[in-house]
């Protein structure tokens, strides 16, 4: 059973693309309203692609790079909550976290295109 598991969550982690639109077309599916999903696909994925890019990092450059993308997220949150407080003289955690989040999908959706690109390239070409 844990195998299966191991397998499941390799899969997930090697291949996001696939797994983000399954997903965003059983939410879509679910909910029946097409930014709901998208906000729900965007949610649930943004820890699969983080994960998707240290795992790129650590094959393309064979060393762990996990401290630096939790300071990278820390930072990211950092100006999410000050974005929002010069914006509405307040803090609201919930918002600002939600912005963090979906700027952090975005942001680890390009990461991953772009190391895969560039994992590709070098492979192809250099070895």
């Amino acid at each position: 059973m844990s195998d299966l598991f191991a397998y499941i969550l390799a899969i997930v982690l090697t291949l996001p693309l696939p797994f983000l639109i399954i997903f965003y077309l059983c939410a879509r599916k679910w909910s029946r309203r097409k930014l709901k999903a998208l906000h729900r696909t965007a949610n649930f994925t943004a820890p699969i692609f983080i994960l998707a890019v240290h795992v790129l990092l650590v094959v393309l450059f064979e060393r762990s790079f996990f401290p630096f993308i939790i300071v990278f997220l820390l930072l990211l949150l950092g100006i999410s909550m000050v974005a929002q407080y010069k914006m509405n003289d307040e803090v609201r955690l919930r918002h600002a976290f939600k912005g963090f989040w979906r700027i952090s999908f975005l942001l680890f959706m390009f990461f991953y295109l772009g190391l895969s690109t560039y994992g590709l390239i070098t492979r192809v070409f250099f070895i």
